[in-house]
């Protein structure tokens, strides 16, 4: 079950689903729920959010090798449940961490019959339960929705993307087996010198060589350098700054329609509420 505020009527469908999605047991941080309920506070009070229920325990155990299994599993089973239901043609996710992409992107990627997925992350978030150094599952929610994973979290999504779909964007904090399978599979990595340097062309171009009108916008926040936004869990140097990502954003969503997006690992510290501020603004840029 949702929670469904009294604004909204679940016979009605949306063209526009905005998910508060909370979860935090793919990263082990529970901090990360915090902050998406900070971030969410950041919008106006009358919009419309979807809340998945995600409890706020720290009670979470290893289950074939994933951090949080069980509850991970059961989340994604609600959300899935909800997307089918209000079958809408975006969705923009208030993340919790990583882990929350499955069930969006594979079903707008059903809906759509393929889009590209720009995914703005300092990692790579490619491994499998046997590869994970650290067995949090918000390391390889691109490899599960790429088909490869446990079979109790890849058979519930909608559908399974391609290699040739993906597109990464500053990425630079890699585990082996992530770099071996970006190698085998011919992944895409625009760095983000690269959009510091406002080169933004090769990655828009890529894009429409492929074929693709119609993008999916996954941002992490810890793409970003800390210097300019210390407000996450994994804070990687040589990050995009703030500026240059924004820039970057505008073009994306000024060259293709975007079916969808989410923002991330948002890491509050304390009642300070400049990084949730800076937070919803690239969020207003990517859900227009």
């Amino acid at each position: 079950m949702v929670n469904l505020s009294t604004q909204y009527t679940p016979t009605i469908k949306q063209s526009t689903l905005n998910l508060l999605f909370p979860q935090w047991q793919g990263s082990g941080n529970v901090a990360l729920y915090k902050g998406a309920k900070q971030l969410r506070s950041c919008f106006p009070a009358e919009e419309t959010f979807i809340e998945v229920p995600v409890a706020s325990t720290y009670s979470i155990t290893v289950t074939e090798n994933i951090l949080g299994l069980s509850q991970i599993s059961s989340q994604l089973i609600s959300v899935s449940n909800t997307i089918t239901t209000l079958s809408p043609e975006r969705i923009f996710t208030i993340g919790g961490d990583c882990s929350v992409e499955i069930a969006p992107v594979s079903f707008l990627n059903q809906k759509h019959n393929g889009i590209a997925v720009v995914w703005l992350d300092a990692h790579g978030d490619l491994n499998t339960p046997t590869s994970s150094p650290s067995k949090h599952f918000h390391g390889m929610p691109l490899r599960s929705l790429l088909g490869q994973g446990l079979d109790c979290i890849t058979k519930q999504a909608f559908s399974t993307l391609i290699p040739s779909q993906i597109f990464l964007v500053g990425t630079r904090e890699l585990d082996r087996p992530e770099k071996d399978f970006i190698s085998q599979n011919g992944l895409r990595i625009f760095s983000g010198s690269s959009v510091n340097e406002g080169h933004n062309s090769q990655l828009l171009s890529a894009i429409k060589k492929a074929g693709f009108h119609k993008i999916y916008i996954h941002l992490d926040l810890d793409v970003i350098d800390p210097t300019d936004f210390p407000y996450v869990a994994c804070p990687t140097p040589k990050g995009i700054r703030i500026k240059q990502l924004k820039q970057l954003l505008l073009e994306l969503t000024n060259s293709f329609e975007s079916v969808g997006a989410s923002i991330l690992e948002f890491t509050p510290t304390g009642p300070n509420t400049d990084g949730a501020l800076v937070a919803s603004a690239l969020a207003d840029i990517v859900r227009k």
